[in-house]
């Protein structure tokens, strides 16, 4: 039988999310693009319009005690440095970012509250599509704006 701490303990997702312009800008480039943006992480179908660009702070692979919320954040920007697919198959079509203080920081103060990673090697990013389809990223121009994410999201990770 479990224990109340046990059965109150999950895997978590934590992740900030891009504001409204960010996401608006962020969703031309991708489509522009060729990226397809029907296809959630979970393979189900999605609207596009339902895409949620987002860098993952952590994807646990350990169950903790936190309470899933949304909290707004001072707008900060990322700087875009490339694209590269990343993922087990390395099938996923990702925005790399420079590895900023405050993402770091919130990175380092998660892990201290004893959040295990299921990518222990953090690489900080943009997912672009989950679509799995492989596009020539050397014909692709990067992103000319600096994305601002403003709020964090903690989910529990359906299993």
């Amino acid at each position: 039988m479990k224990t109340l701490k046990e059965f109150m303990s999950k895997r978590k997702y934590v992740a900030v999310i891009y504001d409204d312009e960010s996401q608006k800008k962020l969703r031309e480039w991708a489509e522009t693009n060729g990226f397809d943006l029907s296809i959630k992480y979970n393979d189900e179908k999605q609207d596009p319009k339902d895409f949620d660009f987002h860098t993952t702070i952590f994807y646990t692979t350990n169950e903790v005690r936190l309470k899933n919320e949304s909290v707004k954040l001072d707008p900060t920007s990322v700087d875009i440095t490339g694209i590269k697919f990343l993922g087990e198959n390395e099938d996923i079509p990702v925005l790399t970012i420079s590895p900023s203080g405050d993402i770091i920081n919130l990175r380092k103060y998660y892990a201290g509250l004893g959040l295990v990673d299921q990518w222990p090697n953090y690489q900080p990013h943009i997912s672009v599509s989950y679509a799995k389809t492989q596009i020539d990223t050397d014909k692709i121009k990067l992103p000319d704006f600096k994305p601002k994410f403003n709020k964090i999201v903690i989910r529990d990770i359906e299993e």
